[in-house]
C-alpha cells in the first residue's frame, strides 16, 4: 500500500514541480516555443515525462548515490533549462541554482515530520510488544501513518518551494527578459549554500556503524530540528537578499531618474530664460521701430541725389537685424518654445547639414498637458532623436540626417511625433515594447523613453516607437 502511495506522490510531485519551473523560469525568460498556445503546459508535461524516465536510475540508497542523483538531476534541469529557454547563460545559472536550492531546503525543513512519524511508529511497536496492539492492526497503522508522514512532508516541501519563488517573482521587477549581468554573483551567493548544505546532509545521511547502515538523524536526534531550522534560515536569506538587491536596483533607478529630471528642468529653466532674452529684444525692436521710421520719413523728404542708395542699404540692415532676433520656433506653448528652440539650436551645432522642421508641431489650448509634462516629452524625445542623428553621421559622414516635429489630433487623442533618422540597427525590445538603450551602462541610459511613457499614461495614453528602414518615429499619445 504504502509503496502505490509513494509511486502516486512521485507523479503528483513531478507535475507540480514542472509547473513551479515555467511558473519560475518563465518570469526571466521566455520558452523557445513561447509563441505555441498553452507552452506553460507543454513546459509542464515535458519537464514531467524527463523526471519519470529519469526515476529509476538511482536505486541504492547510501550517501553517495544520494549526492550523484542530486548533482545529476542539477545538470539535467540546466541542459533542460538550455534547450527550453532563450536567455545568456548567467541567466540559467541563477534559474537553475535558485530552483534547486530552495526545492532542496523545502525537503530539508520539512523532514523533520518524520521524526514524529517515527516516534509514533515506535509507540505502536510497544504496543504490540505489550500484546496491547494486533499484528494487523499495526501493519495498517504502520501503512497509515507513512503515508500520511509522506504526504505531509511533500505537500510542505512544495508549499514552501511555491510560496519562496511566488515572494521571487513578486520581487523581481520588471526588466528585459533571457538576461542577467554580474548581479548573478550576489544572487548566487546565498543560494550557492543551500545546496552545499544539502550536499554536506545528503553525504552525511547514512553512516555504518559495526558495519550496519544508521542515519545520521537516527544517530542524533536532535537534528530532525536542527537542519529544518538551518534550511529555514537559508531559505528565508534566500529570498531576502533577492527582494533587498530589487530593491537597491530600483533606489538606484529612481536615483537616476531623478537626476535626470532635475538636469531637464535646469535646461528648460535656461531654455527659459534664453527665451525670455529673445522676447525682450523683439519688444525692443518694436519699440524702437518708430525711430527707425522717423529716420526714414527725414531721408525720404531730402531733395540730394543719391540718397536713394542710403535708403535701400538702411532698409536691408534692419530686415536683417530684425530676421536674426525672430529667428524661433512658435508652437503656441512658451515652454515647448523654449524646449524646442534649444534642442534646435543645439542640434545645428553638433551636426552639419541636419534639417529640422517643427513646422507642423502646434499646441492648443485644448490640450491640457502640463507644461512641466511636455517639457519631458519634448526634452527626451529630441535628447533621443538627437543622438540618433549623431550616431548615423558617425557611421556614414554624408548621410542626410534630420528631424521632424509634429502633432495632430485623432478623435479625442493628440499625437505629438518625433520623426528623425536612424542607422538602421536593431534595438532590443524591454517588457513594455520600449527598446533598450544600446548604451553599455543600461541602468542610467534607456531612463528617458520610460519618463515619456510615465507622462503619457498620466493623461491617459501611451507611447509607440516604430522603425521603418533608417527612419524611426516617436509617437506619444495623450487625451485632449
Amino acid at each position: 500500500m504504502i509503496d502505490q502511495f509513494a509511486r502516486l506522490t512521485e507523479i503528483l510531485q513531478n507535475l507540480f514541480e514542472g509547473y513551479c519551473i515555467q511558473f519560475f523560469f518563465g518570469r526571466f525568460a521566455e520558452p523557445r516555443l513561447h509563441k505555441i498556445k498553452n507552452a506553460q503546459w507543454i513546459t509542464c508535461m515535458v519537464w514531467f515525462l524527463i523526471k519519470m524516465a529519469g526515476g529509476n536510475l538511482f536505486h541504492d540508497t547510501d550517501s553517495v548515490t544520494l549526492v550523484v542523483s542530486l548533482l545529476f538531476g542539477t545538470m539535467v534541469l540546466f541542459v533542460f533549462c538550455m534547450c527550453w529557454y532563450q536567455g545568456n547563460i548567467q541567466l540559467k545559472l541563477f534559474l537553475v541554482i535558485q530552483f534547486v536550492s530552495l526545492r532542496e531546503l523545502g525537503f530539508l525543513a520539512a523532514y523533520s515530520f518524520l521524526y514524529f512519524g517515527k516516534s509514533l511508529m515506535d509507540m505502536l511497536a510497544d504496543g504490540m510488544g505489550d500484546s496491547t496492539v494486533s499484528v494487523e492492526s499495526f501493519l495498517i497503522a504502520v501503512n497509515a501513518l507513512g503515508c500520511l508522514s509522506l504526504a505531509i512532508m511533500s505537500v510542505i516541501k512544495y508549499a514552501l518551494l511555491f510560496a519562496a519563488l511566488k515572494k521571487i517573482v513578486k520581487s523581481c521587477h520588471d526588466r528585459e527578459k533571457g538576461r542577467m549581468g554580474k548581479e548573478v554573483i550576489f544572487y548566487l551567493l546565498p543560494a550557492g549554500a543551500g545546496v552545499l548544505v544539502s550536499t554536506l546532509v545528503r553525504l552525511l545521511l547514512v553512516t555504518v556503524a559495526d558495519g550496519v547502515p544508521v542515519l545520521l538523524f537516527d544517530s542524533y536526534p536532535a537534528l530532525y530540528f536542527i537542519i529544518p531550522m538551518l534550511a529555514l534560515v537559508l531559505l528565508g536569506a534566500i529570498v531576502c537578499s533577492f527582494r533587498i538587491y530589487q530593491d537597491m536596483t530600483a533606489l538606484q533607478e529612481e536615483q537616476a531618474e531623478k537626476i535626470i529630471l532635475e538636469n531637464q528642468i535646469t535646461q528648460m529653466q535656461h531654455s527659459m530664460a534664453e527665451m525670455e532674452h529673445l522676447y525682450d529684444g523683439i519688444r525692443s525692436v518694436r519699440h524702437d521701430m518708430r525711430n527707425h521710421m522717423t529716420v526714414l520719413q527725414n531721408l525720404l523728404w531730402k531733395e540730394e541725389g543719391g540718397e536713394n542708395e542710403e535708403i535701400r542699404q538702411y532698409f536691408a540692415d534692419m530686415v536683417q537685424s530684425v530676421e536674426l532676433l525672430d529667428n524661433r520656433v512658435h508652437t503656441g506653448n512658451a515652454v515647448s518654445d523654449a524646449v524646442v528652440g534649444s534642442k534646435f539650436r543645439y542640434a545645428a551645432k553638433q551636426i552639419e547639414g541636419i534639417l529640422l522642421d517643427a513646422e507642423s508641431f502646434m499646441l492648443s489650448n485644448a490640450v491640457t498637458i502640463q507644461s512641466y509634462d511636455i517639457g519631458i516629452i519634448l526634452s527626451n524625445g529630441l535628447d533621443n532623436a538627437i543622438e540618433a542623428c549623431m550616431r548615423m553621421r558617425e557611421r556614414q559622414s554624408d548621410a542626410r540626417v534630420y528631424i521632424t516635429l509634429r502633432s495632430f489630433h485623432a478623435k479625442n487623442m493628440f499625437f505629438i511625433e518625433i520623426e528623425n533618422s536612424f542607422d538602421g540597427r536593431e534595438l532590443p525590445r524591454g517588457d513594455g515594447g520600449l527598446p533598450l538603450s544600446t548604451k553599455e551602462d543600461q541602468e542610467v541610459h534607456g531612463i528617458g523613453l520610460k519618463n515619456i511613457r510615465k507622462c503619457a499614461v498620466k493623461y491617459g495614453g501611451d507611447v509607440d516607437c516604430i522603425v521603418e528602414g533608417n527612419k524611426f518615429t516617436l509617437s506619444v499619445m495623450v487625451k485632449r
